[in-house]
């Protein structure tokens, strides 16, 4: 596989690399604001000119878009799942890590990601990639370690920066996160020496790929990054939650999306559109990592 830093920002025809600190990704520029996503495609956050090349791209993608019959987005034949990934949910619903944030995801079925609206406006290409790369097409149970994954303990790397004083912890994995605090007596290096010891915890935390039916419309609300990797693998018949709501703000939908109208329109951008060169073109971003430092400043304040 070879990668080509092209200097007008387009990507080539590879996928899931980094290359000079920077990775393929794709944008649905056929429904986002004219502006931003020429923006989108210059990797500029503020361009002092638009470009007529860039501008035609996103004219072409709203053209192909406003010429679509309308889609009637719903969910059909939502099977029940096998007994071995029931088994698999009952873990999840017992855990005492995952247990209260599953009971609020609906109902687990076996769903089709030809159907679901997209809403998130980018997808990471080779994060995609890696989330769906243990995939197996014909084992259900594979699939929700994917989709529904179970808790699992995983180290953390760190390293300590005496001169910030700090604790610093980067991962690829954008769920690391701080999870609670924590107080207790310490050992020091000679016995019967203890300190109280106050500090952070971290861990990486699960997601679970949920869909939110609003009026009818099934809108993927977490797990983007796996669908689209499901799809690439040629995946469409996955376990997610399924929940309904009464409107979009009752869905609680993350900040950043798509215009609500958009997605609950007559022509929203369905999960297979991420696949589309027209309408989700494909170019080279910065690289992003999770940094999490934690640190203690000593500082003399007035009594």
């Amino acid at each position: 596989m070879q990668s080509n830093d092209r200097s007008d920002n387009t990507a080539p025809g590879v996928r899931g690399i980094e290359h000079r600190g920077r990775v393929p990704a794709r944008a649905l520029v056929g429904w986002m604001d004219d502006y931003e996503a020429e923006q989108w495609l210059s990797g500029k956050a503020f361009a002092p000119t638009r470009d007529p090349v860039q501008r035609e791209i996103v004219r072409r993608a709203k053209a192909t878009v406003a010429a679509r019959a309308p889609v009637e987005a719903r969910l059909s034949g939502q099977a029940e799942l096998p007994p071995e990934v029931q088994r698999h949910l009952a873990l999840l619903r017992t855990h005492p890590e995952s247990a209260d944030k599953v009971a609020q995801m609906g109902e687990a079925r076996l769903v089709d990601l030809h159907e679901v609206i997209a809403a998130q406006k980018q997808i990471m290409v080779g994060e995609a990639e890696n989330r769906a790369a243990h995939a197996a097409p014909d084992n259900l149970l594979s699939l929700a370690g994917i989709t529904l994954p179970l808790q699992k303990r995983e180290p953390i790397a760190w390293n300590f920066d005496a001169a910030r004083n700090a604790f610093i912890l980067v991962s690829p994995d954008p769920n690391l996160a701080v999870v609670g605090h924590f107080n207790s007596t310490v050992s020091g290096e000679s016995p019967g020496v203890v300190f109280d010891g106050l500090g952070f915890a971290v861990a990486h935390q699960r997601s679970y790929m949920q869909i939110a039916v609003i009026d009818g419309k099934p809108i993927l609300r977490d797990g983007y990054h796996r669908a689209f990797g499901l799809l690439m693998a040629g995946i469409r018949r996955v376990p997610a939650f399924v929940q309904h709501y009464a409107n979009w703000e009752a869905a609680g939908m993350p900040m950043g999306l798509l215009a609500k109208s958009q997605c609950l329109g007559p022509q929203p951008p369905l999960l297979t559109d991420y696949l589309n060169d027209e309408l989700a073109p494909q170019r080279w971003v910065p690289a992003h990592r999770r940094m999490i430092m934690i640190q203690a400043v000593e500082v003399n304040v007035p009594a």
